[in-house]
């Protein structure tokens, strides 16, 4: 992390750079209903239920970061995906029903905070007196009870796991790729980037389409907010941003959906799917001065990426990604 990031900070911000992804099940207490999309309600019960415990630290993650050091989804609705999206298009609230469970995906871009998520769920399992469940968190009117954690590396879903920097690091320098190498990427909740200039031309406006110039350059300002001293000289700015600039990275395949879900003040457009990238030209080898080379370098970006979400309001439910596959 960047030493003016590291000023007045509540929390140690010198400990291993590690990361984590992981769902929480919970439960409704009644029958009721809820949007479709509650990423801004996920997003403000999440730091109240860290108040309860650390309220410098939630404070801080609401007020003094830019750049958030958490992700957090919407609730999710245990229905297809089509049906779903639906909802989400026409703002169709949908039913909660307490003999069913509901999860919210978290993920934790600083190593120090997840002591800090531990500790807040031993308290508030000690709370948990005699046959009084206080409510995890609430959404709008509706109480939750928490019945499950989830943070492995196998989970059925996908969609959990941790791991840390410097192992992302060692496993990228594994990486061997040839002229045709691909990934893809799967866009698994609405995503959109905010490109231009809210004080010049016509304004800001939800890019439509991931281009790899949107998706690196977000990525990049990732590492740089997250990475300690010893690892940030690892991925080389310029050279990826030269490497783009000449269409090293272009889009192959895509299958992908425009999309749109409601705020509660406006109407967020993006797009959901899956999008195939290929890295052109050869890969050079790895020296001393370049422990990483490009490529190796680009697989360590697209890994971060389903720890940190790409692109607008990550932590507030959108831009849910993760690495489908990867042909070296």
């Amino acid at each position: 992390m960047k030493d003016n990031d590291m000023t007045q900070t509540p929390i140690s911000t010198t400990g291993p750079a590690r990361l984590y992804a992981f769902l929480l099940r919970v439960r409704p207490i009644q029958q009721g209903t809820l949007m479709p999309f509650s990423g801004e309600l996920v997003h403000g019960a999440f730091l109240k239920w860290l108040n309860s415990s650390a309220p410098d630290v939630a404070a801080w993650l609401h007020e003094g970061q830019k750049r958030r050091l958490f992700t957090c989804s919407s609730l999710h609705f245990p229905r297809t995906t089509q049906r779903f999206l639906h909802a989400e298009r026409e703002n169709i609230h949908l039913p909660l029903e307490p003999e069913k469970t509901y999860t919210l995906r978290v993920t934790l871009l600083l190593g120090d905070l997840f002591p800090i998520f531990y500790n807040a769920l031993m308290n508030f399992n000690a709370a948990q007196t005699g046959s009084t469940i206080p409510p995890f968190l609430r959404l709008g009117k509706q109480l939750f009870l928490l019945e499950e954690v989830l943070l492995t590396n196998d989970d059925t879903s996908g969609w959990t796991g941790f791991t840390s920097l410097a192992t992302l690091v060692e496993q990228a320098k594994t990486m061997r790729s040839n002229s045709n190498a691909t990934f893809t990427l799967e866009f698994g909740t609405l995503t959109t980037f905010s490109r231009g200039n809210s004080k010049t031309g016509y304004g800001t406006h939800a890019a439509m389409f991931p281009q790899p110039q949107f998706i690196f350059s977000n990525l990049l300002r990732r590492w740089e907010d997250i990475t300690p001293p010893e690892l940030a000289p690892l991925v080389q700015k310029e050279r990826i941003e030269h490497y783009l600039e000449e269409d090293g990275i272009i889009v192959i395949d895509y299958d992908l959906k425009a999309h749109h879900l409601h705020f509660t003040t406006h109407m967020q457009r993006g797009f959901v799917g899956s999008c195939t990238y290929q890295l052109r030209g050869h890969d050079e080898k790895s020296s001393a001065e370049m422990p990483l080379t490009l490529r190796q370098q680009i697989h360590l970006l697209t890994q971060l990426a389903f720890y940190s979400g790409i692109g607008y309001k990550t932590a507030m439910g959108l831009v849910q990604v993760r690495l489908l596959s990867s042909a070296q």
